[in-house]
């Protein structure tokens, strides 16, 4: 029998547990603590799993300048397919913008389990970083993986079975809609009383009588003079070519310009919801051209 510093006898194996306890807290680990691990960059394979489908290249270029200036918070997630070689688990905007600064190589979480697509879809969750299709699409994945039922998967992401029946309800948009969606990013509860419309010609009417109520109509397309480029939109806005705004902010700028324009040649009478709200859009308009410095 040994005694601790209390002078209680304590069991050797009771002792020696504790010991290992205290040699893990003076290094500041637990043997718990998550296995850190320094990556070669050009030796990660992205993840075939990855939830996130939308990669904004002036989002990534942010991104990189933030951990340029102040190095990378948080570590992606890998595991290892072979000697050297790894798999992305998650955290792709991180490693792409590692990749922008040419940087050769990242600190990661290592995995070692099979479950690398739920950890992926739970890390982005927690970071709020899928859009509501993306979200949905995920969470379709890995019901269908793994057999889940609706609140099985709940259990498994830490969230509510409604939340979770109301995501996958949107594997009933029509595709148009879906391709779409970056347009406009309607809440949630729009997509869902969209999802709730069985018929998807409805669902389409439904959609355009949203996308008219959200943007106005769309403007009137001026002839070309010389006939469009094979990658020009014809249906495009005059002006968005050569807008440097990132592709899913051009549109919908360049569309409100041409309704206020309308507007402006045939005032329409206004309740204070719309006196508020292009005041607001003034208000954000004028600080971003001063912020411009133009």
């Amino acid at each position: 029998m040994s005694r601790s510093l209390l002078g209680k006898a304590t069991k050797p194996a009771q002792s020696a547990t504790a010991a290992a306890r205290m040699k893990d807290a003076l290094f500041g680990l637990s043997r718990h603590a998550p296995h850190l691990v320094e990556v070669p960059v050009d030796r990660i394979a992205p993840n075939p799993n990855q939830p996130r489908r939308e990669f904004d290249e002036e989002d990534l270029r942010g991104l990189a300048s933030s951990i340029e200036r102040h190095g990378l918070q948080q570590p992606i997630g890998v595991r290892q397919t072979a000697d050297d070689q790894w798999q992305l688990v998650y955290g792709e905007r991180r490693l792409r913008a590692m990749r922008i600064l040419g940087r050769e190589t990242i600190f990661g979480i290592l995995f070692t389990g099979d479950d690398d697509e739920e950890i992926a879809i739970v890390e982005n969750l927690q970071r709020s970083d899928l859009n509501p299709l993306e979200e949905s699409d995920a969470l379709a994945r890995l019901a269908e993986r793994h057999g889940y039922s609706h609140r099985q998967l709940a259990e498994a992401l830490g969230r509510k079975k409604t939340y979770v029946t109301m995501m996958l309800s949107f594997q009933r948009l029509a595709p148009a809609i879906r391709e779409d969606y970056p347009l406009l990013r309607p809440t949630k509860a729009k997509l869902e009383a969209l999802a709730a419309i069985d018929d998807q010609d409805e669902q389409l009417r439904a959609w355009e009588k949203l996308k008219r109520a959200e943007m106005g109509p769309p403007p009137s397309p001026a002839a070309p003079a010389a006939g469009p480029s094979r990658r020009e939109d014809v249906s495009a806005p005059a002006g968005i070519a050569s807008s440097a705004l990132p592709k899913r902010a051009a549109k919908p700028v360049f569309q409100a310009r041409d309704v206020l324009q309308e507007l402006q040649a045939k005032p329409q009478p206004l309740s204070d919801t719309d006196r508020q709200a292009l005041a607001d859009m003034r208000s954000a308009i004028d600080a971003i051209l001063a912020a411009t410095g133009k």
